[in-house]
């Protein structure tokens, strides 16, 4: 039986285009979301001197799905201001957004990190719902067993709370069959609901 979940989300400066911090109560992840034009303020709080696992998210106005790069750092702050150059400098121009995951203590290490960006390409690119601008992608697999399924806890948790703040990127997309299945059930449930039937006997 699924089980509801609270969200905290907090407006650290009062404004909704803002920075943004989301948890989910009893949970060691935290989540930090900004527009690229409050990077100099975002790379200022302590969470991005952590060991994290970002996105870059932006606009493609020649496609309805967005781009998505998905990386990781020991010190996400310094990455960001590479990523925050202009091509030309190696950085990244189509981002607008960025969202970063952290933990809120110290055993989130750099190889758990590495496996939640590995397992996060993996899922961005089975969904279907971004153009991924990842160059290359890594299978990583090093984990000990009781580790794997903390990191697999954390990543549902992480699928939890993005579409909360807007980013739907890493939500699974119905197969064809899948979508077909649906649908026929939907037309057999309106026909059951509307089609009445008439039985004639005597008197």
């Amino acid at each position: 039986m699924a089980h509801g979940k609270s969200i905290k989300l907090f407006l650290t400066d009062g404004s909704p285009n803002g920075i943004l911090t989301a948890e989910i109560i009893n949970w060691t992840g935290h989540v930090l979301s900004a527009p690229r034009t409050k990077l100099s303020e975002l790379i200022q709080r302590e969470e991005c001197a952590r060991t994290g696992v970002y996105f870059l998210v932006g606009h493609d106005p020649e496609n309805s799905l967005p781009n998505v790069y998905i990386g990781e750092s020991d010190d996400v702050a310094n990455r960001l201001k590479q990523h925050n150059r202009t091509e030309e400098s190696g950085g990244k121009d189509f981002w607008e957004k960025v969202c970063l995951v952290t933990g809120k203590d110290q055993n989130i290490t750099k190889t758990h990190i590495k496996y939640l960006e590995s397992r996060l390409i993996e899922i961005a690119k089975r969904g279907g719902q971004c153009q991924l601008i990842n160059g290359t992608s890594h299978q990583y697999n090093r984990l000990p067993e009781s580790d794997t399924a903390d990191m697999e806890y954390f990543l549902e948790q992480i699928q939890v709370v993005l579409p909360v703040l807007g980013f739907d990127f890493l939500k699974e997309m119905k197969s064809p069959s899948q979508k077909s299945q649906t649908m026929a059930t939907t037309v057999s449930s309106e026909i059951a609901e509307e089609t009445e039937f008439y039985l004639a006997t005597k008197d």
